[in-house]
């Protein structure tokens, strides 16, 4: 959402108006940068942002990519203006900008704030309040990349200001863009000096440059983490400076008249076709988002004010042209009110998704929170916009400035400081509970016991707490450089790690002999060491879903003596590369390297997770033939496979629900025949006899529900990762089922 382009105030002095009142159409030569078009292209293009949000199902509108390239536009035409003239002060600019864009946004993230304590469970309040924070002060994009949280569609889950990372990516140029602007400028002097050397000219090449570097830089991000790319300020500047450099060489282009409402038409049709024709939250900012980028340029250039004075065939673009279209009592009502329309639409979303406890919204509640995002807006616009306005036109800009760090204080900072509370007091749960001496099976909290073992235990609190249930992760999770991600951590994202988990000669687990043991302990079955014989080495390769499983084989390691190896990679399963790989696009690369490493580590058994598992239920649990053949080459070498089954998911955290509705409440658990059938790798073609196929969901679920809970352990830690916690109580299953089917693996 272009925060420029929501107020009147980023037009040319001379082109300000009262809201409601349609766009003066001057007599005589237009001003220069005067594009009439492009408020009412605000105005469609923020309906289609909320229209996608409500009715799209996640797909992304590429309207606010649109609001990027026109925010670049104004801002850089009416700073270039000002420093022409002598008269940029960069203070009063960011009191006039800021003020008006912080009032209302401030407003919406105090009732965000109240809205989501209410209604969002406990677990959720601290990274909501940090994004809040960050929101408020205009680097939650920055957040989001921090907090690995990748943009979706709208959900209970789905942060209540997902939608500020554009805010603040704009936020962050007005600060910058005006020094830029005043630099060049001061550097180059003002007209007295030679045509070639002019401010105009200067600029235009400083951006040009700055926007191919961060064209080069988005494309590159995209294709190795496009998640971070898409929040990353630097991947998206190039939208900003396309629009800048518009405004830049607009004077100087003359589009013949008979073309310019071609142009114009031709672009507002990419504008409206394109959420429906790309899927922009995967493919934007890299080279697909230049249809949208695109698009809004055909219709500047393709405006009725493209070029300065009024060349022949002006009045015939504007009669053919799209002008009157846009310039539509219904476009100029809905682009007055753009700004507050966006700010509100998506907390309210959010909100009612979690009032009604449901995943979509479907198109009644869709039309339910337009009508209340509606009337948020125009409340918003009636009051507060306009109070905001009529403040700044008393005290002035600079004083604006000032009034704007008040205000933004008097929100971030109390959110600041209770983050701040409750991120100690997380801490101190984590060090407890799962850092220093991590929970252990027990009388009170047997977790997978009373499944397995038919072991009978009162009610309790349940372990871990559910604050930090998230961060409820095992050892390898937590080694600095022992999982491959997706760019994040390490530099390419596709380099093989083999991380040794467990040695023969090593210490025991300092979680199981680092402590006394709580005299209600319970242990597993058999001697602790290395057994007579050969040592066995155990290779753990695949993604998350594998990755969970090393807490329970570490345990086992440890007790049988093995050799325990972890090939792990966010988002990536063990696949045969020379087939088409699923997951993450480093994927294929990992697989590549990933052979050469068994090959030369030679392990006596390679463990994965063979299925995946729906969310949805009834749909069907899937075999990739990728991971399959690549089983057929580990057994080609005399490496046989041990195929877990994937565990059940769920379309929320049922640790969210447990912290909302307790650990009794049905609605946190889910029936198993929903996802868990038959186990399609019992019939699957192809599986080669050496691979050993072991569910382990009986202890994880009863016959017939998968609980939230179970022996006063929290069975998952978000909605499809088991927790440490409870992989410790199901270790004893799991000896006993690798005892049964792979009892090669003791002798």
């Amino acid at each position: 959402m272009s925060a420029a382009v929501s107020s009147r105030a980023g037009l040319p002095d001379s082109e300000r108006r009262s809201p409601g009142k349609a766009a003066p159409r001057p007599s005589g030569s237009n001003p220069p940068g005067w594009v009439p078009e492009l408020h009412g292209l605000r105005g469609l293009a923020l309906a289609l942002v909320v229209l996608f949000h409500l009715f799209g199902q996640g797909r992304v509108s590429g309207g606010v990519d649109v609001f990027l390239v026109v925010s670049g536009f104004l801002a850089t035409g009416a700073l270039l203006r000002r420093a022409e003239r002598g008269a940029l002060n960069p203070f009063a600019y960011w009191g006039r900008t800021f003020w008006r864009l912080a009032v209302p946004a401030l407003l919406t993230l105090a009732a965000t704030a109240a809205l989501m304590f209410w209604l969002m469970p406990r677990p959720a309040w601290e990274q909501t309040g940090r994004e809040i924070f960050a929101a408020a002060t205009y680097w939650v994009n920055w957040e989001m990349i921090a907090g690995q949280l990748a943009y979706g569609a709208a959900g209970p889950q789905t942060s209540p200001v997902q939608h500020f990372w554009s805010l603040s990516v704009q936020g962050q140029f007005f600060l910058v863009w005006p020094l830029v602007v005043l630099a060049v400028t001061a550097l180059v002097g003002g007209g007295g000096r030679r045509r070639w050397f002019s401010p105009r000219r200067a600029l235009t090449v400083v951006t040009a440059l700055a926007t191919a570097a961060s064209f080069w830089f988005a494309v590159g991000l995209a294709a190795q983490d496009q998640v971070t790319a898409y929040f990353h300020s630097g991947a998206r500047f190039w939208e900003l400076g396309l629009g800048a450099l518009a405004a830049l060489v607009l004077p100087w282009v003359r589009v013949p008249g008979w073309l310019r409402p071609v142009l114009a038409w031709l672009g507002l049709a990419m504008v409206v076709a394109c959420g429906f024709l790309i899927d922009g939250g995967s493919e934007f900012p890299g080279p697909w988002a230049l249809w949208p980028v695109g698009a809004t340029l055909l219709v500047v250039f393709g405006s009725s004010g493209a070029a300065s004075g009024s060349p022949p065939g002006a009045a015939v673009a504007r009669d053919r042209g799209p002008r009157r279209l846009l310039e539509t009592r219904f476009l100029r009502w809905v682009a007055d009110r753009s700004y507050a329309l966006y700010l509100w639409h998506w907390p309210l979303l959010i909100s009612y998704l979690l009032l009604r406890d449901r995943d979509t919204v479907g198109p009644a509640g869709g039309a339910v929170v337009l009508a209340a995002s509606v009337a948020a807006a125009w409340l918003t616009d009636r009051t507060v916009a306009r109070g905001a306005q009529a403040f700044r036109g008393r005290v002035g800009d600079v004083w604006s400035l000032l009034a704007t760090v008040l205000v933004i204080s008097l929100v971030a900072v109390p959110v600041g400081l209770w983050v701040r509370d409750a991120e100690h007091y997380r801490a101190q749960v984590l060090t407890e509970q799962v850092l220093v001496v991590p929970a252990q099976p027990s009388i009170r909290y047997p977790g997978a016991a009373v499944l397995t073992e038919g072991v009978e235990v009162d009610p309790a609190v349940p372990r871990p707490d559910v604050i930090v249930a998230r961060q409820d992760w095992s050892e390898a999770q937590r080694t600095p450089g022992c999982v491959q991600v997706h760019g994040r951590v390490l530099p390419d994202g596709t380099e093989v790690i083999a991380c040794s988990l467990h040695e023969p000669d090593s210490p025991a687990l300092p979680d199981l002999l680092g402590a006394p043991d709580p005299p209600d302990v319970r242990r597993l079955p058999g001697a602790s060491g290395s057994p007579g014989g050969r040592v066995r080495t155990v290779a753990l390769v695949g993604d998350s879903h594998t990755l969970q499983w090393s807490t329970a084989f570490r345990m086992l390691a440890d007790q049988e003596g093995w050799r325990l190896v972890l090939f792990a990679k966010q988002g990536c399963r063990m696949q045969d590369p020379g087939l088409e790989v699923s997951g993450a696009r480093s994927c294929r690369v990992w697989n590549e390297g990933l052979g050469g490493e068994l090959a030369e580590l030679r392990p006596d058994v390679v463990v994965t997770v063979g299925t995946y598992t729906a969310t949805r239920a009834g749909e069907p649990e899937k075999v990739a033939e990728p991971e399959v053949s690549a089983w057929r080459k580990l057994d080609a070498h005399g490496i046989p496979v041990i195929a877990l089954r994937d565990n059940m998911r769920f379309g929320t955290s049922p640790v969210g629900c447990v912290a909302q509705h307790g650990a009794a409440d049905p609605r946190c658990g889910r029936d198993r025949a929903e996802i868990l059938g038959a186990n399609p790798l019992d019939t699957y073609p192809g599986v080669p006899a050496s691979t050993t196929v072991i569910d382990l969901n009986d202890a994880l679920c009863t016959p017939v529900r998968c609980e939230a809970v179970v022996g006063n352990v929290l069975v998952y830690r978000d909605d499809d990762h088991v927790s440490a916690t409870y992989l410790r109580t199901v270790a004893p299953y799991l000896d006993e089922r690798l005892r049964a089917e792979a009892p090669w693996l003791y002798r």
